[in-house]
């Protein structure tokens, strides 16, 4: 709404509500300083009024505030927030871009996703959105190892492109090394087992995660992963951001001992 279509009484309430804050230290502040003046001055009836209303008003506003904190925190219902498949490189750059160092760790499938769609944006050589210039960064990239995605496989058959990722990945891996004289570090391990949860997890705190599952098809059961909706966590939240995010970083950890390679690049 423009400041034009707004009436009277809503501009004075935006008014109010900017200056609520403010008003309340110069309440309280008017409210000590009535206290501290001589008689002569202020005589003690006039200074007991005012200081009785300068109290009033900031009892008042202090209550309101409460009340709002009070239907924020408690009245208000939360739940998990669930963004689409497309949305991880628009939340994942909006983390990133103001931060001086920056650590990511991605476990996929193949990658086709998380590989493609975001790290492979951030990583881009003269990208305007690239982190290569900007930030000193540790991305580390955990992907099904591209030997078990054969044609004829009857479960990761389908994930043939995870040869080509794996390539890009390495190429880029290099380019970082060079690019940074070793300042910024992209790694890659390779997994051979069932993957579970898959997602990528930002400086520790935020992760976007989403699950493999099993899904019946004409064909048989199909393994479904990646290009479903993430579910937002951190460790703040109030529905297992901190749960989830440790069960992530155990796998993550479990993938990277067991890689039994040197990390892309090295």
């Amino acid at each position: 709404m423009n400041t034009e279509e707004k009436t009277l009484v809503e501009r004075l309430r935006e008014g109010y509500e900017k200056a609520k804050k403010p008003l309340a230290f110069i309440l309280a502040f008017t409210a000590i300083a009535l206290t501290t003046l001589p008689e002569e001055v202020l005589p003690p009836r006039l200074g007991q009024g005012a200081n009785t209303a300068a109290l009033l008003a900031l009892a008042l506003i202090l209550m309101e505030i409460l009340f709002e904190v009070y239907e924020k925190v408690v009245l208000e219902p939360t739940g998990v927030n669930v963004i689409n498949s497309n949305d991880p490189y628009r939340e994942v750059r909006k983390i990133v871009e103001n931060e001086r160092k920056v650590s990511i760790q991605y476990m996929g499938v193949a990658g086709r996703h998380g590989w493609q769609n975001v790290l492979a944006k951030l990583l881009a050589e003269g990208g305007s959105e690239s982190l290569l210039d900007s930030v000193e960064f540790d991305v580390e990239v955990a992907l099904i190892h591209p030997e078990r995605c054969e044609p004829d496989d009857p479960i990761f058959g389908r994930f043939d492109m995870a040869s080509s990722i794996d390539r890009q990945i390495r190429r880029r891996a290099e380019a970082v090394e060079e690019v940074t004289g070793g300042g910024s570090r992209l790694s890659l391990y390779h997994y051979d087992h069932m993957p579970n949860m898959i997602g990528m997890l930002i400086n520790d705190n935020y992760l976007y995660l989403t699950y493999c599952y099993w899904e019946e098809r004409r064909e048989g059961m199909v393994l479904r992963a990646g290009g479903s909706e993430y579910f937002v966590y951190d460790k703040g939240d109030q529905f297992g951001g901190q749960e989830c995010i440790t069960r992530f970083q155990g796998w993550f950890e479990y993938i990277r001992r067991g890689s039994g390679q040197a990390p892309a690049g090295n």
